[in-house]
């Protein structure tokens, strides 16, 4: 297991990312990135649930993004190597593999859609419906960038619900 500080980085922009690696405790977030300063939020990884790079893990490509921990974070890290031995000694595991990238890829296009064709309170109720647990713990301007928007407008999205009225 390894463990990541707050504001600690897996990878930084242009690095490799060649590893599978499972979020056991914490939050991760990817995202492009300028001195070392995670600009806009492109991606967050929670609990239980696993991140790579198919062209950094596969095919030894530089990684375009920078992921770092938003909160002291637990990973579990197979190795390309590893991974290479899994194949040999379980069959069925690329099988697995197979359907962990499809389940990702369905969840990148699901909320690419979201976000490009919702309008800003139908995105940030959404999140809040699926993931308010998750919401909860992350700074404003961090939500509001995952979700592409102005943090003044998230800021006033908020506070119309709180007070039950429409837009």
């Amino acid at each position: 297991m390894v463990h990541l500080k707050k504001n600690d980085y897996l990878v930084q922009t242009g690095g490799h990312l060649d590893q599978l690696v499972f979020l056991k405790k914490g939050i991760l977030r990817s995202g492009s990135s300028q001195d070392s300063e995670v600009l806009e939020s492109k991606e967050f990884t929670f609990e239980n649930n696993f991140l790579f790079s198919g062209s950094s893990l596969l095919a030894s490509k530089p990684f375009s993004q920078s992921i770092h921990a938003l909160m002291d974070s637990a990973i579990l890290v197979l190795t390309r190597a590893e991974l290479d031995g899994i194949y040999e000694s379980i069959p069925g595991f690329v099988a697995v593999l197979r359907q962990l990238t499809q389940d990702e890829l369905e969840k990148q296009e699901k909320l690419a859609v979201l976000i490009k064709i919702q309008p800003p309170q139908k995105r940030y109720e959404h999140f809040q419906r699926n993931f308010a647990w998750i919401a909860a713990q992350l700074p404003e301007g961090q939500l509001a960038s995952f979700l592409q928007i102005p943090a003044s407008e998230l800021t006033r999205i908020r506070k119309k619900i709180s007070l039950g009225t429409s837009f």
